[in-house]
């Protein structure tokens, strides 16, 4: 198989510490977490060492920029699991927080999306599959993402990316039905932001839009119960958001994160209480624009 590599690439410094070349197709995404706010340049200088004896094939700043660290013809050193480096092109991120959530941009996020989609479409993969179930390994039919943590005593790639890998799946799928689309071979600078990439459509309740909050494909992910219940219907899922999901404190959205919100702001805490729908309403009101912490 002929093998090519992203050119949404910003940064390539190729790494020792590789494979030439993998004896596997590639058939799996593997993302995994910095630990650290390191630029796509400092990760770079760090697999470049032949005595660290890891590497990436990609690796995405919290500025977004993508570097290439190895090229997808060669397996990577990164997963602790040969066979999975094998198959894998494997994706290290950036964390602008600390664990035990490793928390990671949105600018990140969304060159991850895009990142994996371009991936997926030059490697012929049709659709991401994650089932969060590690028995699954190897079985790329039924899932063909795979994380750090079920190959060796890691976090990786923290809570933050763990929890929000079907989120990341629903993303580069719609990209890859043509729901949306990403220019073939455009820089990774004329290609549109995130919320273009993954426009929601107004979710209006009580005359507040709760777009900015809300996405009911996260929403049903997240939550088995409501998966069971609604499936991916946005109505019905908005519709329990809007009547229950808010005083329960759920999350609807990557970017929102209610509790936090109100564990941040002293002043907002204060003013709403335990009312609990009072801080999205605030956030989509006057928070976002103040760029109030809420992830």
């Amino acid at each position: 198989m002929t093998y090519t590599n992203s050119p949404l690439i910003d940064h390539t410094r190729l790494s020792p510490n590789r494979t030439s070349p993998r004896n596997h197709r590639i058939d799996t995404i593997t993302i995994h977490c910095m630990a650290g706010n390191l630029s796509v340049e400092a990760c770079g200088s760090l697999f470049a060492q032949p005595s660290k004896k890891a590497s990436s094939n990609y690796g995405i700043g919290s500025d977004g920029r993508i570097a290439l660290y190895v090229e997808e013809k060669d397996r990577s050193w990164c997963s602790s699991n040969a066979a999975n480096d094998n198959r894998a092109v494997t994706i290290e991120v950036a964390n602008d927080g600390g664990g035990p959530d490793w928390h990671v941009s949105d600018k990140a996020m969304a060159s991850l999306i895009r990142l994996i989609a371009d991936i997926c479409i030059r490697n012929r993969i049709q659709e991401l599959k994650w089932k969060a179930d590690r028995s699954l390994i190897g079985q790329t039919g039924l899932q063909n993402m795979t994380v750090h943590r079920w190959f060796a005593a890691k976090s990786c790639p923290g809570n933050y990316l763990y929890d929000r890998h079907g989120y990341i799946a629903d993303q580069v799928n719609r990209i890859l039905t043509g729901t949306c689309t990403v220019p073939p071979g455009a820089p990774s600078n004329q290609i549109p932001a995130q919320d273009s990439v993954t426009r929601k459509p107004d979710y209006v309740w009580q005359g507040v839009d709760y777009s900015l909050v809300f996405d009911p494909v996260f929403y049903s992910n997240t939550y088995p119960d409501l998966q069971t219940a609604f499936g991916t219907d946005p109505a019905k899922l908005f519709r329990h958001f809007c009547q229950y999901g808010m005083k329960e404190g759920r999350s609807a959205s990557p970017s929102f994160h209610v509790r936090r919100y109100q564990s941040y702001h002293d002043d907002l805490r204060k003013a709403f209480g335990s009312e609990l729908p009072l801080y999205y309403r605030h956030y989509i009101l006057y928070g976002h624009k103040e760029h109030r912490k809420c992830t």
